[in-house]
C-alpha cells in the first residue's frame, strides 16, 4: 500500500519511518454565514478565542498589547482640562469613563473593533453606555442596502444550546432619536481591514505566526526541562504484518506525542524478524540541548512581534535593549521611541476611541471634547492617574435605567464575573 498523499511520515527501506510532530498554524479568520442568522467568525466560529489565547500565552505579545492600550488610555480622562465634574458624569452606574476607555481600548487592540451597548434611561433623555466584550459579539448579514442592522450576543459561542444568542439592533451614534427607552442597542466600531467583508483583522495580524512560535518555544522549553532534557531518539518495535498496522501504530504515537509540549521528533523502526521482544528506545545525543539551538530563533520572533505592533524601542514593553543606542539615558530612548510610536500608531488608535467618547458625551448633553492625560517618561514623574470615583448617592436614580432593575440587560446574559460588565 502506498503512502497516503500529504503524509508527514517518510518510509525508508520498508521498516523505518521518520515521524514529525507538528501543529497546524492557524491563519486569518474565515467568515461564512450560519444557518441561524449570524456570520461565523473563524472556521469554528471561535477566532476571537484564538486571538485571546495568543494574548494570554505570549509574554512579548501581551506586553505589546498592554502598551498599546496604555498609550490610548494615558493617565486617564482629564476632567480638569475639560472643565467638567467627572463624578457627575459616568457612562453607567457601575463604571467610570476611565474603566470604559480601558475596556474598549483593549478590545480595539486585540480584535480591531469594540462594542458598546446603549440604553436610554428612565428620564427618556440621557443614556447609559456599557462595554460588551467583542468575543461575545457576532455580525448579522448585510441587508439589501448594504447595512448591518443587528448583531448577536452570546456568553459562550461554543455552547449556543446552553447560552442561546440574543439578537440586538444595531445603532448609529449619529442619530440617537431612534432609540426607544429601555431597549438595548449595540454600537460596533471597526477599523478598516482590506478584503474583510465582516469583522476585522488586528493590527498585529502579520505577526501571528511569530506569536504562535514564541508560545511553542515556551512549551518546548518547559517540557524539555521537566523531562530532564531527554533527547529525541529511535523507537524500535516488533514486526507488524501490514502497512495498515504500521500506519495505525504510527498514528497512535503521533497523537500521544504531537506538539511542542512533547518536544522531540521520533524515528520509528519495525524489526524484520519474528522474534517477540520488548520495544526499545535508542536516544540520540545532542550538543548543549535543543533549547540552545532555538534561542536565537526565538530572539528573532521577539523582534517580529515588536515589528508587528510597530514598536521601535523594546524597553517600552519591558524588554532590555542590550545594543548601543546612542542615547544618554534609557529614559531619553523611551521618550523618542514613544514619540515615534505615537505618530505612527498611537494617535490614530486614540482618535478611534475618543470619537466614540465624544459622541457618548454629546448624547448626554455634554458638548466638551474629551481630553486624555498623556503618558510621560524620564526622571520627572508622569502625571498620576486619578480614577474618577463613582458615588452612587450622587447618581439620579431616575436617570439610570438599570439601577432599579438591579443589572443591565447584558449582565443577565453574561454570567462570568471576569467578562461581565
Amino acid at each position: 500500500m502506498g503512502r497516503p498523499k500529504g503524509s508527514l511520515n517518510k518510509r525508508d527501506n520498508g521498516s523505518l519511518f521518520l515521524t514529525k510532530f507538528e501543529k497546524q498554524v492557524c491563519g486569518s479568520a474565515i467568515t461564512r454565514p450560519s444557518s441561524r442568522g449570524w456570520i461565523n467568525w473563524g472556521l469554528s466560529n471561535d477566532y476571537p478565542i484564538l486571538l485571546l489565547d495568543l494574548y494570554n500565552q505570549s509574554p512579548t505579545h501581551r506586553a505589546c498589547v498592554n502598551f498599546a492600550v496604555q498609550s490610548i488610555v494615558g493617565d486617564g480622562v482629564d476632567f480638569d482640562a475639560m472643565k467638567i465634574d467627572g463624578s457627575a458624569t459616568v457612562p453607567n452606574y457601575k463604571d467610570t469613563w476611565d474603566d470604559l476607555v480601558r475596556d474598549i481600548s483593549l478590545d480595539y487592540i486585540l480584535y480591531g473593533s469594540y462594542a458598546i451597548e446603549i440604553i436610554k434611561n428612565k428620564d427618556n433623555k440621557t443614556f447609559s453606555f456599557w462595554h460588551i466584550p467583542l468575543d461575545k459579539v457576532r455580525w448579522s448579514e448585510y441587508d439589501s442596502d448594504g447595512q448591518i442592522t443587528s448583531y448577536w450576543i452570546c456568553n459562550d459561542w461554543t455552547r449556543t444550546s446552553m447560552f442561546p444568542p440574543i439578537q440586538v439592533d444595531a445603532f448609529d451614534m449619529r442619530d440617537s432619536s431612534k432609540i426607544k427607552q429601555g431597549k438595548p442597542y449595540l454600537y460596533v466600531k471597526r477599523q478598516y481591514s482590506p478584503s474583510m467583508v465582516y469583522y476585522t483583522q488586528p493590527q498585529y495580524q502579520a505577526a501571528i505566526k511569530a506569536i504562535q512560535s514564541e508560545i511553542e518555544y515556551l512549551n518546548y522549553d518547559l517540557k524539555t526541562t521537566v523531562n530532564n532534557f531527554v533527547p529525541c531518539g529511535m523507537l524500535v518495535l516488533n514486526q507488524v504484518e501490514t502497512d495498515d498496522e504500521r500506519r495505525a501504530t504510527i498514528d497512535n504515537i503521533q497523537r500521544m506525542f504531537q506538539g511542542s509540549e512533547n518536544a522531540n521528533s521520533l524515528l520509528i523502526s519495525f524489526k524484520n524478524n519474528q522474534n517477540e521482544e520488548a520495544p526499545s528506545f535508542v536516544p540520540f545525543t545532542t550538543q548543549n540541548g535543543n533549547v540552545n539551538l532555538y534561542d536565537s530563533a526565538n530572539q528573532r520572533n521577539v523582534q517580529r512581534i515588536l515589528a508587528g505592533h510597530q514598536i521601535t524601542t523594546s524597553t517600552l514593553v519591558g524588554i532590555p535593549d542590550i545594543g548601543q543606542s546612542g542615547f544618554s539615558s534609557e529614559a531619553d530612548k523611551m521618550e523618542v521611541g514613544y514619540e515615534i510610536y505615537n505618530k505612527i500608531v498611537g494617535n490614530n488608535n486614540r482618535i478611534s476611541v475618543i470619537k466614540s467618547l465624544n459622541q457618548m458625551l454629546k448624547m448626554n448633553g455634554i458638548e466638551t471634547e474629551v481630553i486624555m492625560k498623556p503618558l510621560t517618561f524620564g526622571n520627572s514623574s508622569s502625571t498620576s492617574m486619578t480614577p474618577t470615583k463613582v458615588d452612587e448617592k450622587t447618581i439620579d436614580n431616575n436617570n439610570v435605567e438599570e439601577k432599579k432593575e438591579g443589572v443591565p440587560v447584558v449582565v443577565q446574559w453574561v454570567k462570568d464575573p471576569i467578562l461581565s460588565l
